[in-house]
């Protein structure tokens, strides 16, 4: 995915996982395009390392194991608290994006 490919039609945008290289650069494409992201990862200390100079205002950092159903349900809870939507959801392994088809309609990449 490239900043090329993202929908110019901005808004928040939920990246989990993000402690994989791969995870890191989607959120950071995303947010260079003018989203607002929402990204998850297991410990702290991967956020921490990729928190670093990303605007406050537009990014909001989650501890939680996006696997797990129970978590999964909390990280939508925080980000729509902190951002009020969540339009996409990149997801690799697909348990928060279920969690959330069974809130409401949304576009989710797995």
């Amino acid at each position: 995915m490239s900043a090329h490919t993202i929908d110019p039609d901005r808004g928040v945008v939920l990246v989990t996982d993000i402690g994989r290289d791969h995870g890191t650069r989607v959120a950071a494409e995303f947010l260079a395009a003018g989203w607002n992201v929402a990204v998850t990862a297991r410990s702290v200390t991967e956020l921490v390392r990729i928190m670093a100079g990303k605007p406050a205002h537009r990014f909001f950092a989650v501890v939680a194991d996006p696997t797990d159903r129970w978590q999964a349900d909390r990280i939508l809870d925080r980000v729509t608290a902190r951002f009020g939507t969540i339009n996409r959801i990149v997801d690799p392994t697909g348990v928060v994006a279920s969690v959330w088809h069974g809130r409401e309609s949304i576009d989710a990449v797995a």
